[in-house]
């Protein structure tokens, strides 16, 4: 296939057609995957070969005024937050499969809602073909709800709208992550008579308020202990300044010659305990067998013994809110669904 000259012209889809042998709904439907424009793959392979040689480059405003997209997604959610950064993870990998960038915005500019406004602008201006936003567990905004359903715009919350019919979300399974987690705390320790503690770990910037996951967790914490016939065993520790003072804890611990192993709900807090355990005389995985039920600082490989786990699949979260999104774009999401994700257990030296 030898190209052919189109002086300083800038190249278009003809001049591709023209040189690979075909009509331009095909170059199209190559470009674009058209459906019911069948493509074998020796012709798409040619197709190819002479945007290759030619240099062609889709003409994003001309397509996005042809398709009606713009094949850029919102994802709404503060950077500084690493749970966020995971789901980005996996939003740009489910994204890009599908020929989708991402434009990133942050709730922190601007005065309460305004930067979730702007969304819904760039969505009229057909800048962004959809939102997904990363929420607290406990959010629910029906002015925001409200304002998605009028509009049509194709939108997925991140763990937030739990309980609204209206809007499509995506959420971990907290309750279930705690049976996880429990389930291989007791195979270490079949008969034991005792629960596994709970250490739950609340912020002082809260106020001290437990979010829908904390709840599902104490709530999936309590069931299993039912249903093994035990006594639950719950501890609540102030975090302050992003530090939790465990000394009189561990010294505590330190009396008892025969205590059950601990579960802590944010893994941000196993730093100063395994602090305090170490000034205690405690060894992590032999005296003090601790396993957290989130994995937000990686703390699974960054601790030392590593820690034992069940890490939130916030990756995979991201993903399943992309395909969300554009099974909407593409009218095929039916009515809104609530999907939520399993916990993934990564065993670890602390228990």
């Amino acid at each position: 296939m030898t190209p052919k000259s189109t002086g300083s012209k800038r190249t278009t889809s003809q001049d591709v057609a023209r040189l690979a042998g075909v009509s331009r709904s095909v170059v199209s439907a190559v470009l674009n995957g058209t459906p019911g424009i069948g493509v074998s793959e020796q012709t798409r392979e040619t197709v190819l070969e002479a945007i290759r040689q030619l240099d062609y480059h889709v003409d994003a405003r001309a397509r996005g005024m042809k398709t009606g997209r713009s094949m850029t997604l919102a994802a709404f959610g503060d950077t500084v937050h690493p749970l966020f950064m995971r789901l980005l993870e996996g939003m740009q990998r489910a994204g890009e499969a599908q020929g989708y960038h991402l434009l990133l915005s942050s709730p922190g500019r601007g005065k309460p809602g305004e930067a979730r406004a702007e969304l819904l602008e760039l969505y009229h201006q057909r800048r962004i073909d959809g939102i997904v936003t990363l929420d607290d567990t406990s959010y629910r905004d029906p002015e925001w709800a409200e304002r998605i359903c009028a509009i049509g715009v194709p939108y997925v919350s991140v763990e937030g709208y739990a309980e609204a019919e209206n809007i499509h979300s995506v959420h971990a399974d907290y309750r279930g992550s705690m049976e996880t987690a429990l389930d291989y705390l007791r195979a270490k320790s079949p008969r034991s008579v005792f629960a596994p503690e709970y250490a739950e770990v609340f912020s002082a910037s809260h106020g001290g308020r437990v979010n829908e996951a904390e709840r599902q967790r104490r709530q999936g914490y309590e069931d299993w202990c039912r249903r093994y016939g035990l006594q639950p065993d719950v501890s609540r520790h102030l975090q302050q300044a992003d530090r939790v003072d465990w000394t009189d804890w561990c010294q505590r611990r330190s009396e008892r010659k025969q205590a059950p192993p601990v579960l802590v709900n944010w893994s941000s807090a196993v730093p100063d305990l395994y602090r305090a355990a170490r000034t205690c005389g405690l060894t992590v995985g032999g005296d003090l067998r601790v396993m957290a039920a989130d994995n937000t600082i990686q703390g699974d490989v960054l601790s030392v013994p590593t820690l034992s786990c069940v890490e939130i699949p916030y990756a995979a979260m991201g993903e399943a809110a992309v395909a969300g999104v554009l099974r909407q774009a593409q009218g095929e999401s039916g009515s809104p669904s609530k999907l939520r994700l399993p916990a993934l257990l990564k065993p670890g030296e602390s228990a």
